[in-house]
């Protein structure tokens, strides 16, 4: 009985690595005929600032004068 559920597995196993087999040879050949659009295919990504602004707007600061009343040390006694 033991025996039938390791070979059970085991051919489980095997289906499933053909199955994968073949979907990576599909996204292979869509990868080298260049059927993937997008910034990863193109070369050009973004820079790590674009990206911060396109992940976090409420955090980005946009080009606000800084103020002269800021204090200059902080923690000071």
């Amino acid at each position: 009985m033991k025996m039938y559920i390791l070979v059970g597995i085991v051919a489980l196993v095997v289906l499933a690595s053909v199955v994968q087999a073949f979907q990576i040879s599909g996204l292979k050949d869509k990868i080298t005929s260049n059927d993937i659009t997008g910034n990863a295919a193109s070369g050009q990504g973004e820079t790590y600032e674009q990206m911060i602004a396109r992940m976090h707007p409420d955090q980005v600061q946009q080009a606000k004068p800084k103020t002269q009343s800021a204090p200059t040390m902080v923690g000071g006694c």
